[in-house]
């Protein structure tokens, strides 16, 4: 692929990202696809990360590796700042800035907090591996305090775990961590 041809940037590379990037194979064009992270991570299965049964390796896969037969393909590790729409290129925090034909902003999804940043420190989100293995080694903790607790009201204080959010995660996190307090 030439520098003349047609230059599509794809913000993201998740699911959104990913797939787009694959509809393209074949396209008459070139693609920069520009992360902050240099793996695509499968996000469903997250709470089996934070609940011991898998490894961060088994729901995270390096972007290059994945693109790896791609020759129309670049893959750049970088941090979006903006976007210049007049100038038609995206913004990068170490000061550089990629030229567009085509933009594509899969950036994905965050959680919320509803107006209460504060109560982050305390019930943190489970959309990163960082998140994951954040809950995952509170649970062990509580588990490994109270089975050296002797004061059964502390010990009950200590397996007492609140998840909030009734989707699909939430759900599958407290049966797992169900499962995982009585093995």
């Amino acid at each position: 692929m030439n520098e003349s041809s047609h230059h599509v940037v794809v913000v993201g590379a998740g699911f959104g990202g990913l797939e787009f990037t694959r509809a393209l194979d074949g396209a008459p064009v070139r693609i920069t696809m520009i992360d902050k992270r240099n793996h695509h991570l499968f996000q469903p299965l997250l709470y089996q990360v934070a609940t011991t049964a898998l490894a961060t390796s088994e729901v995270a896969w390096p972007i290059r590796h994945l693109l790896r037969k791609r020759k129309d393909v670049t893959t750049l590790l970088a941090t979006v700042s903006g976007v210049d729409r007049a100038g038609k290129r995206v913004l990068l925090d170490d000061g550089n800035a990629v030229a567009y034909d085509t933009l594509l902003l899969a950036t994905g999804a965050r959680h919320a907090y509803f107006g209460h940043d504060e109560w982050e420190p305390f019930a943190p989100g489970l959309k990163t591996l960082e998140d994951a293995t954040t809950i995952r080694r509170r649970i062990l903790l509580a588990f490994e305090q109270a089975e050296r607790e002797t004061d059964p009201t502390r010990r009950q204080a200590l397996l007492t775990l609140a998840i909030v959010g009734g989707g699909p995660t939430g759900v599958e996190l407290a049966g797992t961590i169900v499962e995982l307090a009585h093995d």
